[in-house]
């Protein structure tokens, strides 16, 4: 079983470090190309979902994707997909946490533009939990839409993955929104050697 943790964690500031909490281990990066590359080493594949198709609101569940790479958002009272810029984000309808889920067991990352945004879709700065399998990860958005957060888990599957505002004030809602949604898939034959990959991704941060 996961390891309920929480570590801090600056996509600005960080670039790749490995944590380990019991039977858990999820490389954690904010570059896409590691991201990528960590899954493609085991032989497996990223699909990304830009939620360009959907708008407005949506009773939750909302699903898409397709295969492995499927995905169900839920939140307490519904799912908002609105615009950012010129680009569809998925959010939820109320300052509540969003939870997105993946029935396959061969998916073993996910990674996306994780960011706040109040109820007009403008992006706030400020504090985002992610929750991975039970690990949580805080950190300081920067009020990008672009910055990226990749988790790859090197001991089990990713079943769901929870982003959740840190609300600034009894005034302020934020609203978890999410763009470019990575799902990492990784053949079932692969999954034993991830731990290896966990160690050299940690050996080339000591170097």
């Amino acid at each position: 079983m996961y390891t309920s943790t929480s570590v801090k964690f600056t996509f600005v500031l960080s670039t790749l470090f490995v944590s380990s909490f019991a039977s858990s281990a999820v490389i954690v990066t904010n570059s896409s190309s590691t991201f990528a590359a960590a899954v493609a080493l085991q032989g497996g594949s990223v699909s990304t979902e830009s939620f360009e198709t959907y708008n407005g609101f949506y009773s939750s569940p909302l699903t898409g994707g397709s295969g492995d790479s499927a995905w169900s958002a839920t939140a307490v009272g519904g799912i908002f997909c609105g615009a950012v810029g010129t680009s569809q984000v998925l959010s939820t309808n109320n300052p509540v946490p969003l939870t997105i889920s993946f029935a396959s067991p061969n998916v073993f990352a996910v990674g996306g533009n994780f960011f706040n945004t109040d109820s007009n879709f403008n992006i706030i700065p400020g504090n985002i939990t992610i929750s991975v399998a039970g690990v949580s990860y805080v950190y300081a958005s920067d009020g990008s839409s672009t910055s990226f957060g990749g988790f790859v888990s090197t001991s089990g599957a990713i079943d769901w993955i929870k982003i959740e505002s840190i609300q600034g004030g009894p005034t302020l809602n934020l609203y978890p929104t999410v763009d470019n949604l990575v799902v990492g898939v990784v053949p079932s034959p692969a999954v034993l050697a991830l731990g290896a990959l966990a160690g050299a991704f940690g050996r080339r941060r000591r170097n």
